[in-house]
């Protein structure tokens, strides 16, 4: 059983810290990968966990705007669960997921994260790295977007602390494109660093295709000293690959 671990036992003075402290809604990337020839066992799961009776035991625990995602990795299929999470504690998100009834059914189709295990845990509760809030119209429906990208080891420092000193023209910069609850989560498997994004974008046709043309010479100032601590997938656009949606 994992350990309980309450709201002030990590804190400091990053992005990342002082949101736990504040209270705030926290958001949650879980990781596993699915066991062989299970793929597609996994995909019919985590379709049931958008069902109306688990999205019910689910936010008894604090768990809403639960989504899902797949992508090929290291020749196996790896299997990603990103959630808002309002429990008292961040880091028992992992373990109140694990606690919802529909969930039980992954022990026989995922294989743990090495970290996982030593945790007893099936699901990874991934390293959250950085967050922006950015927009979110009251009566609009989000496009939802899940990327991968891997990280050049030697540029880890470097990469990381340009996301816990986000620039604040950069926020801005997230904001005027419509994206909300903008989160980047960390894994290693082996030797190479992974990096997952989820972002909701909310923004209108009208601001999509100004954006094709904005300039903001803050942002691209910060995106080519990023940039280049990315060691992009094969199949990459613009460093990312777009990770498959599993359908409600």
């Amino acid at each position: 059983m994992s350990t309980q671990i309450g709201p002030s036992a990590a804190n400091g003075f990053s992005p990342y810290e002082n949101h736990i402290l504040s209270g705030s809604e926290t958001h949650v990337m879980l990781f596993a990968f699915a066991k062989e020839n299970k793929a597609a066992d996994a995909a019919v799961a985590l379709k049931r966990l958008n069902e109306k009776k688990a999205e019910k035991a689910f936010g008894k625990v604090g768990i809403t705007n639960l989504s899902s995602y797949t992508i090929p990795l290291k020749g196996k299929t790896a299997v990603l669960v990103y959630f808002d999470y309002a429990g008292s504690c961040y880091l028992d998100a992992v373990k109140d997921f694990e606690s919802v009834g529909p969930v039980s059914v992954f022990d026989m189709i995922l294989d743990p994260h090495p970290r996982a295990v030593q945790d007893e845990q099936l699901w990874l509760q991934m390293e959250w790295i950085n967050y922006i809030y950015g927009a979110k119209p009251a009566d609009a429906k989000p496009e939802k977007t899940a990327q991968a990208t891997r990280i050049k080891p030697d540029r880890e420092a470097y990469y990381r602390t340009l996301h816990q000193t986000v620039w604040p023209g950069v926020c801005d910069h997230m904001a005027r494109a419509g994206n909300h609850d903008f989160s980047i989560f960390l894994v290693e498997l082996g030797n190479e660093i992974y990096q997952f994004f989820y972002v909701e974008n909310y923004a209108t046709e009208a601001q999509k295709e100004k954006m094709k043309t904005y300039a903001d010479p803050t942002y691209q100032r910060w995106y080519n000293a990023a940039a280049p601590c990315l060691d992009p997938l094969p199949g990459a656009v613009d460093c990312w690959v777009k990770m498959e949606p599993v359908s409600e």
